[in-house]
């Protein structure tokens, strides 16, 4: 089982939180835990393949990358 732990600081865990939710899918493969902090947002991810926890750190980096460049535009 291969794991990774993210920490990324953001204005607004609890929204970024929110918004990813719809996109945790857990089975067999992968297990993904969000938790929403002061000033960051917490991702916990296991998997059995390594190429799926990367693929899966790079897609939250991104969704969360457009989040906050989409509330600096507001």
């Amino acid at each position: 089982m291969y794991e990774a732990s993210l920490k990324i600081e953001c204005e607004n865990p609890e929204l970024v939180k929110k918004s990813l939710e719809p996109d945790v899918e857990n089975d067999e493969t992968v297990e993904t835990d969000l938790k929403a902090d002061k000033d960051f947002i917490e991702i916990k991810i296991k998997s059995k393949k390594l190429s799926y926890l990367k693929a899966i750190i790079n897609s939250y980096i991104s969704l969360i990358s457009m989040l906050v460049e989409a509330d600096k535009i507001r």
